[in-house]
């Protein structure tokens, strides 16, 4: 239902190639500027809100802070060369001063380089994604596994819809104990359930 669905997909390809390859480009202004633009421009051509937007990087952005968080915390004996310093017996644990810039750097590209996707996966269908990737000359088995792994997604989805719908009518989230304790059904079942649901898929592929 977006505005450019009738686009050539493989423009939009291409128009994607150029965000990934303006993401990891060296000027950092160029890609704060891609990141608001090609953000702007899904919000507008999806005709999603802001808000709806904003919600789909909450999975994405744990993993860009742990990072983050990788780079920039080390352990040195010279206290100067640390933020916000814990002493442990002899040394000094904290927030690298030098890494901090490359870290900030890292994120920007990596945010810019998400933003650029999520242009491309939320304007382009996905059978139009599939021409694409025969437009390219991909193996034929790839191509299939992509496919299925797509599928897949919705089948995993569904099946924790009707999990957690029915654990919410027996009252399983009401105290934090009992959150818990469907958390770990929950996971337990929807493994289990997406097993059977692979093999159901697998045999009838078959």
């Amino acid at each position: 239902e977006n505005r450019i669905v009738t686009w050539s997909p493989k423009l939009k390809a291409l128009l994607w190639l150029l965000g990934i390859a303006l993401a990891f480009q060296p000027l950092q202004w160029l890609k704060a500027a891609t990141l608001v633009l090609v953000a702007a421009a899904t919000v507008y051509l999806t005709k999603v809100s802001l808000k709806r937007y904003i919600s789909w990087f909450y999975a994405i952005i744990p993993f860009v802070l742990l990072s983050i968080i990788g780079i920039v915390v080390t352990i040195s004996g010279n206290r100067g060369s640390i933020i916000w310093p814990i002493k442990i017996g002899n040394v000094y644990l904290g927030m690298a001063r030098v890494m901090i810039p490359q870290a900030s750097r890292m994120a920007l590209q990596c945010m810019t380089a998400i933003v650029c996707t999520y242009w491309f996966a939320l304007t382009t269908p996905f059978i139009q994604i599939l021409q694409v990737l025969k437009a390219t000359h991909l193996p034929r088995v790839m191509i299939e596994v992509t496919m299925l792994m797509y599928r897949f997604i919705f089948i995993f989805i569904d099946a924790f819809e009707q999990i957690h719908r029915a654990q919410k009518l027996r009252f399983g989230y009401d105290t934090f104990g009992l959150m818990i304790h469907s958390s770990g059904i929950l996971t337990k079942m929807l493994f289990e359930q997406v097993i059977v649901n692979y093999e159901m898929m697998t045999k009838a592929l078959d």
